[in-house]
């Protein structure tokens, strides 16, 4: 089969819960990240087969937003858009699948991607359609039910808490972990690192006023040890996770050019990296933070490599219990994961974290020139998926 390559790639930058991009609708920031990706692969727009967008809390009234980001971003009619969603995978998802069909030899090119603004997911009233009667309505919190296993009824916090008891880790370790995010990602956007690979958004403000969203702002600048020491724990009375060593709740849109080796030849374009092997694995869902491990076993069983081979990784941080789990059970090396911060500083906008974390990991391969990287992440409902990537 045809080797996959993609060739250019943005996100935004990651915006905080209600903050720069709060009232930003999914469609439209993901409208954006696919025009520029295209206009950095020089790719015309009607040469395009189809754009997959992953998103996990879409709300009824910005369907079908993969549909709706290409229209947005200016592509003609007749190209077609599609809304995956594997839950904090639906990114690296929509990725592997817009791969799998150029493999197939269904297109030539496809854009893919994730997008979410968590700012925006609605509260629901259950039974109002058909009548409430005499009872009292609830509200019900939609992102709190999206980070709520349906299988289990946990609250992903819950799940971090099963496995820091299930494998003996410490508060102080999962807030050293949380401290090295921060640090890495602090030091990372002092030096520009990640300029590359975002584009500003215009925010419109009171009285027409505009400004420019281009830094991510969920990265908590000097942060120490006693500040994350002092928070309390927000899932369990006697429990390890805060806010501080868990990921935050985000918005974020991230797409990617993927195309054939041989496309991409053909054009003169030089591929940031190349797909080598991917992988999704099921765990038990309230131990679903530990699915990268079987995920990445699977990944590297297929590739025929072993994790000795790989030079960097990207595994994103739900949780820092979930974190280490991971470093634990696979013997991973701290110095070349996560060296520019992850989800704990950057935040998680679940539906585009798989896609971001594809993208700052080539654009790091590319800096030290490496050939062999690897993105994995946790997936809610108990699931892993791992990405291998190469730069020939």
């Amino acid at each position: 089969m045809e080797h996959i390559v993609i060739t250019s790639g943005v996100r935004t930058a990651i915006g905080s819960f209600g903050g720069s991009l709060k009232d930003y609708p999914a469609p439209d920031l993901a409208g954006l990240v696919v025009k520029e990706a295209l206009q950095r692969s020089s790719v015309e727009l009607d040469a395009v087969g189809d754009v997959i967008i992953g998103q996990c809390m879409q709300r009824t009234d910005e369907l079908p937003t993969g549909r709706l980001a290409a229209l947005k971003a200016g592509l003609p009619i007749q190209v077609p858009g599609v809304t995956i969603q594997r839950n904090c995978a639906s990114g690296m998802q929509a990725i592997v699948y817009a791969a799998q069909q150029i493999m197939l030899g269904d297109m030539d090119i496809a854009v893919a991607g994730g997008v979410e603004i968590m700012s925006r997911v609605p509260y629901t009233v259950d039974k109002a359609r058909w009548g409430i009667r005499l009872q009292h309505a609830t509200l019900a919190d939609g992102v709190w039910d999206g980070l709520t296993d349906s299988w289990s009824g946990l609250i992903m916090g819950l799940t971090a808490e099963n496995l820091a008891e299930k494998y003996h880790i410490t508060r102080e370790e999962q807030d050293t972990i949380a401290l090295k995010s921060h640090n890495c990602a602090e030091k990372a956007i002092k030096e520009g690192k990640f300029k590359e690979e975002i584009i500003p958004v215009e925010i419109k403000g009171k009285k027409g006023s505009v400004t420019l969203f281009e830094q991510d702002e969920h990265v908590r600048m000097g942060l120490t040890m006693e500040q994350l020491a002092s928070l309390k724990p927000s899932f369990k009375k006697d429990g390890t996770v805060t806010a501080g060593n868990a990921s935050g709740i985000n918005d974020a849109a991230c797409a990617v050019v993927l195309m054939s080796e041989k496309e991409a030849n053909r054009r003169g374009l030089e591929p940031l990296g190349r797909l080598v092997s991917y992988a999704v694995a099921g765990v038990e869902p309230e131990l679903m933070g530990y699915g990268p491990v079987p995920a990445t076993k699977k990944a590297l069983e297929k590739a025929k490599m072993k994790l000795d081979d790989i030079e960097l990784i990207e595994l994103n941080e739900a949780f820092a219990a979930q974190y280490l789990a991971c470093e634990k059970l696979l013997g991973l090396n701290r110095d070349i994961t996560n060296v520019n911060g992850s989800g704990i500083a950057l935040g998680h906008p679940v539906g585009c974290t798989g896609a971001r974390i594809v993208l700052s990991l080539l654009n790091e391969m590319k800096r030290r020139n490496l050939k062999y990287g690897l993105a994995t992440l946790c997936v809610g409902g108990g699931m892993g998926m791992t990405t291998i990537w190469a730069r020939d």
